[in-house]
């Protein structure tokens, strides 16, 4: 991240040079999309959702009465028959997930007395799968039900470290004779290829020990070195050739080097192109509470995606109570500090609780202790915020039948079994919408959680209706407990407009739209509801969600030009420009820059909620006589530019 520099002296003038209208819809010069923009997604730790395969539970690290080892949970009860009604992948596609996310498949290291790599984090052996989860035959399998169903696969992987296997005298690091040739491939058993600076908590030597250190005691990579970065896309090409993998969740990504991505990345990327996968997507898991935060993994680093943490917190704050319609409205003002040649907030992949922080059922009743109705209420709101908003969604395994969590209800506590449980505390763990699972499982519980009907539901509203899916979205409203949006899809040029109450009683109110014509009607929800020209009055039922779409195309397309304004961003150092573009419409703003080192205009990104923004970085765009334009595109195709004075931006 770059910091505010003290010469503001920095000639920043930059105001309206010319405006003009021209009526030729042109695409946009640049696509931010990734190969899983449109999907849905559902992430599942194998080992806890459907045993198989019994003969595998005989390896040393299963016991099904302790949540710190394997369950017996495998590939080939993920699988299933492949056929509609079963449990395993046909479930997961007849619910309207598109992709399935697996947690780690390869070989983990020897079960201690006090835990085993269930979770798949502890890796040895990374061609092949673990035992405990079956074969590469059935992966093979697996993958061939999943692209029999048209479901993508990703697969969360490892770069930033191993399992522990290196030792340390004093600072001195070795790896123990017995453990020479233990791990795979075999690169991995040069000493010289990892820090050895101890735990990151506690490093020696220089350097940042988020980087450098080993994370929880694992053996952390030097991901900087050529043997390191090459032999990883060389380790998980493989699993995209031989098994048709559609995508990675690269875990603990923020441990890496700055370069990793920018050296690793397009590896991938070229690995998946010859195996015929031209859309492959990567993102990351940086654990970065800020939008500001995670930008710098994206634009700088240049990690495809990553984990969208901040929308975790605002949407279960929102859908909680403790927090407001305000609040939320500016959480999402922030998704331009996204926007570049190569990201947008659209690309984040969005989630609600995962297998570290706990489940958004336990979340939700956490940080505000909540009656069975109005938690059910409140589950189904985060998710429908969730599916209704930009980004990727992604659902945790177990979440559609309203499990939550006991004790702190995080990490080992939130990795309930699907199958039926020995462990007496879930069986007696507090279900959203229902009863506790006791001696049954919840695959039984699923045919009567509303849950699973509600993001059923919701999933066939996304695919029948694309805008409501990751499309143009729009602020309407942000005030008390009601927040709204209007969606478009370009494509079909339609508006939808979504309400979500997180109040206890209902509300009633009038927003402004695109579409002056030919009236309303209701998808989702109940409400009283009428329009007056673009004025779309209705209202929201307590706790609930509100869909429309117009029976009309978009036809309130005007838009009044202004000025473009620059200032430095006091939270990144980037420089913000603001294009004064006002329209009920709902527009898409793409900007531009030229410098004299370029000499044409460069696309810098493509923004479409207002207000128009572009952050730009300037280690990336420095010198005089610099220049923004932007061109803003209307429903009707009309075209609209604004040129800026020249300005300056200091060099580093």
């Amino acid at each position: 991240m770059i910091k505010r520099k003290s010469a503001l002296a920095l000639l920043i003038a930059l105001f309206l040079c010319a405006t003009t209208l021209s009526f030729a819809a042109p695409t946009p010069s640049v696509s931010a999309h990734v190969g899983l923009t449109n999907d849905l997604i559902y992430f599942v730790m194998p080992d806890r959702y459907k045993d198989g395969n019994t003969a595998n539970d005989k390896i040393a690290g299963f016991d099904p009465t302790d949540t710190a080892f394997y369950h017996g949970g495998d590939l080939k009860g993920l699988t299933g028959t492949c056929a509609a009604g079963d449990e395993g992948l046909a479930r997961i596609k007849a619910m309207g997930f598109t992709a399935v996310w697996v947690t780690p498949l390869v070989r983990q290291a020897t079960p201690t007395v006090v835990s085993a790599g269930y979770h798949g984090y502890w890796g040895v052996d990374f061609l092949n799968v673990d035992p405990h989860l079956g074969t590469n035959a059935d992966l093979v399998a697996f993958s061939a039900c999943a692209k029999k169903l048209k479901l993508k696969l990703i697969l969360d992987i490892v770069t930033n470290h191993t399992a522990d296997i290196i030792q340390y005298n004093g600072t001195q690091a070795y790896i123990p004779s017995n453990w020479a040739k233990l791990k795979n491939p075999s690169w991995l058993n040069d000493v010289n290829n990892y820090h050895n600076v101890g735990d990151m908590g506690k490093c020696w030597g220089d350097g940042d020990c988020t980087t450098l250190g080993d994370f929880y005691g694992l053996d952390d990579l030097a991901t900087e070195k050529p043997v390191v970065y090459n032999g990883w896309a060389d380790v998980y090409g493989q699993w995209i050739k031989n098994y048709g993998f559609s995508g990675f969740r690269v875990d603990t990504a923020k441990h890496v080097d700055t370069e990793f991505f920018k050296n690793w990345q397009p590896l991938i990327l070229q690995k998946a192109k010859k195996a015929g996968i031209s859309n492959f997507t990567i993102f990351g898991e940086v654990t970065n509470p800020t939008a500001f935060g995670l930008m710098t993994y994206v634009r700088e680093n240049k990690i495809q995606s990553v984990l969208d943490f901040p929308f975790q917190t605002n949407v279960t704050d929102f859908a909680s109570g403790i927090s407001d319609a305000a609040s939320l409205g500016n959480f999402f003002l922030t998704d331009d500090y996204y926007t570049s040649p190569t990201s947008s907030a659209g690309n984040l992949v969005t989630f609600l609780g995962n297998h570290d922080m706990g489940r958004v059922g336990f979340i939700l009743n956490t940080m505000k202790i909540q009656t069975p109705s109005e938690l059910l209420a409140r589950d189904k709101l985060a998710h429908a915020l969730m599916y209704f908003s930009r980004g990727i969604p992604t659902v945790y395994y177990g979440d559609e039948v309203g499990m939550t969590g006991t004790n702190g209800g995080n990490d080992q506590m939130a990795r309930q079994d699907m199958f039926a449980t020995q462990i007496p505390f879930w069986k007696n763990e507090l279900r959203v919408g229902g009863k506790p699972v006791g001696k049954g499982n919840s695959f039984t519980l699923a045919k009567t959680n509303p849950l699973t009907k509600y993001l059923t539901m919701l999933g066939a509203l996304r695919k029948t209706n694309p805008a409501l899916a990751n499309a143009t979205m729009q602020t309407r409203l942000a005030k008390g407990s009601v927040f709204v949006v209007s969606k478009k899809d370009p494509a079909e040029n339609r508006e939808y407009v979504v309400a979500f109450n997180n109040g206890i009683k209902p509300v009633s109110i009038a927003v402004n739209t695109a579409t002056s014509t030919g009236g309303w009607r209701m998808l989702m929800g109940e409400s009283a509801y009428r329009s007056v020209g673009t004025t779309l009055k209705f209202s929201v039922p307590a706790l609930s969600t509100v869909v429309f779409k117009a029976n009309n195309l978009i036809d309130t397309v005007k838009v009044k030009t202004g000025k473009i304004s620059v200032t430095v961003d006091d939270m990144t150092g980037y420089f913000q420009a603001t294009s004064q573009l006002t329209s009920q419409d709902l527009l898409s703003v793409e900007f531009f820059v030229k410098s004299p080192s370029t000499a044409q205009w460069v696309s810098q990104g493509v923004d479409t909620s207002a207000p128009y923004k572009l952050f730009l970085n300037p280690q990336e765009n420095s010198g005089p006589s610099i220049e923004i334009k932007a061109v803003a595109t209307n429903s009707k195709g009309d075209v609209y530019e604004i040129n800026s004075e020249k300005f300056t931006i200091p060099t580093s």
